[in-house]
């Protein structure tokens, strides 16, 4: 029974990490700009904020929650973005916690009569790991070989337990190509491989994010986006596919396929200083076998210079 319940705990506890290892990736791409990649630090040519709130599978009884807020702005005399974002990842009610402080810069070179864009960027970030081991509670918290328990107030007692935090610095890097209305992009996400271990070492992989995404104008007042993106991060691999609209330049409406059979649909509003939108995505839960839909909710405030307000902007540059 004791050999069980150790084996529970050690199931319990690589389980948490492994899936810790894996970023939060966001349905909402253009409200999470420099999560997506760094170098959109400062594209919208003045200030921007950004906030997003994502629940996964809020009908499980495990629940995944992540909280992601970005600030950028564009420095004119350097022809420069600079981005700070900060964001917090909760896995079962504070028993397992990620937050992390990115700190972005990206140097914005035009060409052909500023109808090309690229534009590198480098970003540094605080991470922090944190295990509560008052959540993680079994019957038997004997040791077996020292024959003491595991007490809550003290490591000492029991050699093999987790680390209650972590923190490492973090570097990444990032490339936008922007011709007109057409985009290209792709990140390289924990170069340095940090180790986030809370039990033994285990390195972060890092993870290669690539999107491409055009924006097309119909007349003056619509405007239709669409996006391809792709993550590989260790074994795991992420694809995205969606549709965005902006009809008579305030009602955002959007559809998309993930992986896993996963469906997504948005809608939304904008207007020249703020904008409001919701998705929710639609998943058969191979867990539970019913429907595990996660769902985002995002706030930005958008202030650019005079001459763009009035007209339609990209998705990317909003």
């Amino acid at each position: 029974m004791l050999f069980v319940k150790r084996y529970l705990f050690v199931f319990f506890i690589t389980f948490v990490l492994k899936t810790q290892a894996q970023d939060a990736l966001f349905t909402s791409n253009q409200q999470s700009l420099l999560y997506l990649n760094p170098s959109f630090a400062g594209s919208n040519g003045f200030m921007r904020y950004q906030s997003l709130y994502r629940n996964q599978w809020p009908n499980l009884s495990s629940q995944f929650v992540t909280y992601y807020s970005s600030f950028d702005a564009y420095l004119k005399p350097l022809k420069a973005g600079v981005g700070l974002s900060v964001s917090a990842d909760d896995q079962e009610r504070g028993t397992l916690q990620n937050k992390r402080i990115d700190l972005t810069y990206a140097q914005h070179f035009e060409l052909l009569d500023k109808k090309l864009k690229i534009v590198p960027s480098f970003q540094v970030s605080y991470l922090e790991e944190n295990l509560d081991r008052t959540k993680l509670n079994f019957g038997d918290q004997i040791n077996a070989r020292y024959g003491i328990y595991w007490t809550q107030n003290s490591s000492t007692q029991f050699p093999s337990g987790p680390n209650q935090k972590k923190v490492n610095v973090d570097f990444s890097t990032g490339l936008l190509i922007n011709y007109k209305h057409f985009y290209f992009g792709s990140t390289v996400f924990h170069s340095n491989q940090p180790d986030i271990g809370l039990m033994g070492s285990f390195k972060l992989p890092y993870r290669l994010s690539m999107f491409t995404s055009y924006n097309m104008f119909i007349g003056e007042k619509n405007l239709l986006n669409f996006l391809v993106r792709i993550e590989n991060q260790q074994q795991f691999t992420y694809s995205q596919i969606s549709i965005n609209a902006l009809l008579i330049k305030h009602l955002i409406i959007g559809f998309g396929f993930k992986t896993s059979n996963s469906l997504n649909a948005a809608i939304g509003y904008r207007n020249n200083f703020f904008a409001i939108t919701g998705v929710y995505d639609y998943d058969k839960s191979k867990l539970s076998g019913s429907n595990a839909g996660s769902y985002e909710l995002t706030a930005s405030f958008n202030l650019r210079p005079k001459e763009q307000r009035k007209t339609l902007t990209d998705f990317e540059k909003w």
